[in-house]
């Protein structure tokens, strides 16, 4: 008697893990808290799905609940909300359990962008516009708002606005892409300071004046985004200032001007040439004119008006 009712419970305790077991495999754990990754939310995102037949895990993995949140906030679901999303998508929800709480918190994942990160893109950006020994300094010149991206590989494409500065700023337009698909667009304003050798005036220089080596220095100058300025001072000498140059002023191209060989009057030779002529005759100059310039003069013997190009202060030239 007592050897059959141990065999019954034993017998009872065998049927009893089986249905447990059966019970815990086919089974939809969620916790409270789960973070996703994308606009969609899918049960096989939030949940851990235990169930026997392979094919019947993979089509609860694809039920559609929902579009997430923007990335870093979060959207909170009823279980039942869950429950009957399953259902509508042909899944016998009783057949399951279902191992949650009932509200459930989902989190998009995300990725900051921080200060550093745009600093960097917009100082690298401007370094490419700039001589390759200056030293750039570049910040954005206010404080941002907070860049908030899905998570993924990050990429920075960094857009020139103007090169002409707003407020003594420079605006950036920058692109924010996650895994190669755009996320965001910004524009930032960036403080910008480019240090480099450039000429100087070491004084005042005056307009008109021909402008000499001792009027010059060479010296480590804020000149902002300007590509209009000279490192040489032999490219400088000798030239006429086109206006009044205060001293500590980097010199640009609109300053100077190349000063005349050749005067208006002048009296010069023509070389006419050829390949197989050359011939020369004396003329007047109708303008003032610079080297390799094409200046009017006018044919003494002739009184004919010709085109010539400048060689030197005495001799102009016209190549048939």
């Amino acid at each position: 008697m007592f050897r059959q009712f141990l065999l019954s419970i034993i017998f009872y305790l065998i049927i009893l893990a089986v249905v447990t077991n059966a019970d815990e495999y086919n089974s939809i754990t969620i916790p409270e808290n789960p973070i996703v990754n994308g606009k969609e939310i899918y049960l096989g995102d939030i949940a851990s799905i235990s169930v026997s037949d392979v094919a019947e895990s993979r089509k609860l993995s694809k039920v559609h609940i929902c579009q997430s949140a923007k990335p870093g906030a979060s959207i909170t679901l009823n279980i039942g909300y869950i429950k009957s999303r399953a259902k509508q998508q042909g899944v016998s929800i009783d057949s399951l359990i279902w191992n949650t709480p009932n509200n459930i918190v989902i989190e998009t994942s995300s990725r900051i962008v921080s200060f550093e990160e745009v600093k960097i893109a917009g100082e690298n950006f401007f370094k490419n516009l700039v001589s390759k020994n200056a030293i750039v300094n570049a910040q954005p010149a206010y404080e941002m708002r907070p860049i908030i991206l899905p998570d993924g590989d990050i990429d920075i494409k960094v857009e020139s606005v103007s090169k002409y500065p707003v407020n003594g700023n420079f605006s950036l337009n920058f692109i924010f892409s996650i895994d190669g698909c755009e996320c965001e667009k910004r524009l930032i304003p960036f403080k910008v300071e480019v240090i480099d050798n450039v000429v100087v005036s070491a004084k005042q220089i005056d307009l008109n004046s021909v402008i000499k080596e001792d009027d010059l220095i060479i010296t480590s100058k804020d000149i902002g985004l300007s590509s209009d300025v000279f490192y040489k001072k032999d490219d400088i000498i000798g030239k006429n200032a086109k206006k009044n140059i205060s001293k500590g002023s980097f010199i640009t191209s609109d300053m100077i001007k190349q000063v005349p060989i050749i005067k208006q009057g002048d009296l010069i030779t023509i070389l006419v040439e050829s390949a197989s002529l050359k011939i020369s005759t004396q003329g007047k100059a109708m303008e003032n004119g610079i080297k390799d310039q094409v200046i009017r003069i006018i044919n003494i013997s002739s009184l004919k008006e010709l085109q010539a190009q400048v060689v030197d202060k005495n001799t102009v030239k016209i190549n048939l």
